[in-house]
């Protein structure tokens, strides 16, 4: 195999999270109840805006303030792409794959963007399909709400994406950092990162945080696809050394 082709491997094998599921001390069945408490959230969610739809109080694009929690995922699903190793004790084993370092971590990196663009592809489909169902069933709701919910939600989540690598790579350096040399730096890392995900959300326009116009705290500019440009090169830049820390600064 090319060495193209090995490190695509190694992504797929991310994707796919293959072994993810046997941690030590912890039952299968654990994913089955994860699965059961999503679907009740989902249930008592579309239960409500159905409620509200039906009262003709519901404005379709503020569907997506459900969805403010997703760059917090972006975050987890890098930590838990490297805690995982330690978790399942195959650190070891990882760790000793005759790869580069920036391989293993890359890899880690590009499958959980993978699985993030995956998961915000169903989200958009589900909430396209939820809103159009309630202006075919609801006579107070048209298809020109359906549009202008699905271009919210196309500005909401191609912020997402755009910020996804950054995102991620920063979930990958807090959970490398209590293994290496930056250990004491853990709880610095934390904190900034949770905080200054909340200063951000504290900063948006409060029309936007009031429900009146979700559309309006998503702006789509030339300044925001610049900002993504420098994100990538920062992450790039995160990736590379979080590599370098598990090569040479490793403390387990």
């Amino acid at each position: 195999m090319t060495p193209t082709g090995t490190f695509w491997a190694l992504v797929h094998h991310e994707f796919k999270l293959k072994g993810s599921c046997r941690k030590r001390n912890r039952s299968p069945i654990a994913k089955w109840w994860w699965i059961a408490y999503l679907s009740l959230i989902v249930i008592a969610a579309v239960s409500a805006t159905t409620y509200f739809a039906i009262n003709n109080t519901l404005r379709l694009e503020n569907l997506w303030f459900v969805t403010f929690g997703l760059p917090y995922v972006l975050f987890f699903l890098g930590f838990g792409s490297l805690k995982r190793e330690w978790e399942n004790d195959t650190f070891g084993w990882w760790l000793t794959l005759p790869y580069p370092r920036l391989w293993l971590v890359g890899s880690k990196w590009i499958g959980g963007l993978l699985r993030a663009v995956l998961i915000w592809g169903i989200i958009f489909a589900f909430g396209t399909v939820y809103a159009t169902v309630i202006a075919l069933s609801l006579a107070s709701y048209s298809f020109a709400d359906v549009g202008f919910f699905m271009k919210a939600g196309f500005q909401w989540l191609f912020l997402i994406i755009g910020f996804s690598p950054l995102l991620t790579s920063l979930g990958i350096l807090t959970a490398s950092a209590p293994y290496t040399a930056i250990r004491p730096l853990t709880p610095i890392l934390w904190v900034a990162f949770m905080g200054g995900g909340g200063l951000l959300y504290s900063g948006l326009p409060s029309g936007g945080a009031n429900g009146d116009n979700f559309a309006a705290i998503m702006p789509f500019t030339w300044s925001i696809v610049a900002a993504m440009a420098v994100g990538l090169l920062v992450a790039y830049a995160v990736i590379r050394f979080c590599a370098y820390l598990l090569e040479h600064k490793l403390h387990v």
